[in-house]
């Protein structure tokens, strides 16, 4: 953490915390949802969880890219967006071009981790052009 600086170590511990605040709440519902309504939404249990850790890095990552706390103070923010964007759009055409369907009977299966993860690689590029968006917004004024 020392190739941040200190408005970014706030940052990513304020998200981090809420990120692990929204996972705690997503399992507490996944949760109560199994116990008292019987429902499976995913193939496993396990599979269940890694999605909602998913959401949660999502946030995490989202919120840590669009207010400048996730990448380093020496990292190119631009080379980082297109490299994820590739792998992230990548990992979505792998996911939809597979011959296994990512809902099968009425579950979610375990090709969706392919998709959800090219999905998080992509909001790392989208976030960082919406925080540049703002900005230049914002000089405008």
């Amino acid at each position: 953490m020392n190739d941040f600086d200190e408005y970014q170590k706030l940052i990513r511990y304020q998200y981090g915390t809420y990120s692990f605040i929204l996972l705690l709440v997503l399992t507490f519902v996944n949760y109560f949802l199994s116990f008292i309504f019987e429902i499976q939404w995913a193939e496993t249990k396990e599979l269940e969880f890694m999605l909602l850790a998913f959401i949660s890095v999502l946030y995490f990552t989202a919120m840590s890219v669009y207010k400048g706390a996730y990448f380093r103070k020496k990292q190119r923010p631009i080379v980082n967006a297109s490299l994820f964007t590739l792998v992230g759009l990548i990992n979505i055409y792998i996911s939809v071009s597979s011959s296994t369907p990512l809902i099968k009977n009425g579950q979610v299966t375990f090709n969706s981790i392919t998709l959800v993860s090219g999905l998080f690689l992509i909001t790392v590029p989208i976030a960082y052009l919406t925080r540049i968006i703002v900005e230049k917004r914002k000089e405008a004024e």
